[in-house]
């Protein structure tokens, strides 16, 4: 129901609008669950149960938190003051947060214009300078790009040694699967899951072309073996590619 409404809105309502109007939207629909069973660790909001999509995912009605945002803050929160760090296709929630959270600076991008960015980095040509950043989120980013390694050299060279890069997409068992010769958008929601996306990875493919590039790559999995209070997803995986010099 959620979804449908959220649909029917976008197709009659501009989107600046609703990006003006997003925090103010949220707090009517938040009001209808109210309680304190659960909680979001990103806006701290408590409620009685979690807006759940098609897909299962856990929605915070109040900021719009998914759970891998709510685990990549889990994950980041303790390290993120006096940092500089870029974040790609920024969600609202976790911009937020972290703009409040004490970084050194934070610079949001988002070559689609799909989320409010301070700026419009092709990553395969990042206009920024060698060494800027000793944080990089990349999330959900490199399964839509055509040339991925030449992204993954581009984060290498804007961290800064010992810089971190936490990246994630969606994965599947086996080797990357990929092919040049589907094109169209119903071959690649056919094919890779969604009909922008140019490849499926596997972890350890994903995990080998970045150490091509030069990074280190810590393999980062989590499993929730019981309902937990903060909407986390039963089993989840992050790699965080590390510039060793």
């Amino acid at each position: 129901m959620y979804e449908f409404i959220k649909k029917l809105v976008k197709s009659i309502v501009p989107t600046s609008f609703i990006r003006k109007n997003d925090k103010l939207l949220r707090r009517f629909v938040s009001l209808l669950y109210r309680g304190n069973a659960y909680e979001c660790n990103i806006c701290n909001f408590t409620m009685n149960k979690f807006i759940v999509l098609s897909n299962g995912n856990k929605l915070c009605p109040k900021c719009g938190s998914l759970p891998r945002t709510r685990r990549l803050w889990q994950l980041i929160e303790p390290t993120i003051a006096g940092k500089d760090i870029l974040q790609f296709s920024p969600s609202k929630s976790l911009s937020d947060r972290i703009a409040n959270s004490n970084p050194k600076s934070y610079v949001t991008t988002d070559y689609e214009d799909e989320f409010e960015a301070d700026k419009k980095h092709d990553i395969q040509a990042i206009d920024e300078l060698d060494n800027s950043f000793d944080i990089v989120i990349c999330y959900h980013v490199l399964e839509h790009i055509p040339d991925d390694r030449k992204a993954m050299s581009e984060l290498y060279r804007i961290l800064r040694p010992n810089g971190s890069c936490y990246i994630q997409t969606p994965f599947k068992d086996g080797e990357i699967y990929e092919n040049p010769e589907i094109t169209t958008p119903e071959g690649r929601l056919e094919h890779f899951g969604q009909s922008d996306h140019l490849r499926i990875y596997s972890v350890p493919g994903l995990k080998s072309r970045l150490e091509e590039v030069g990074f280190r790559v810590n393999v980062l999995d989590f499993e929730v073996l019981m309902e937990n209070r903060f909407g986390l997803n039963s089993s989840e995986t992050i790699l965080e590619a590390i510039r060793h010099r």
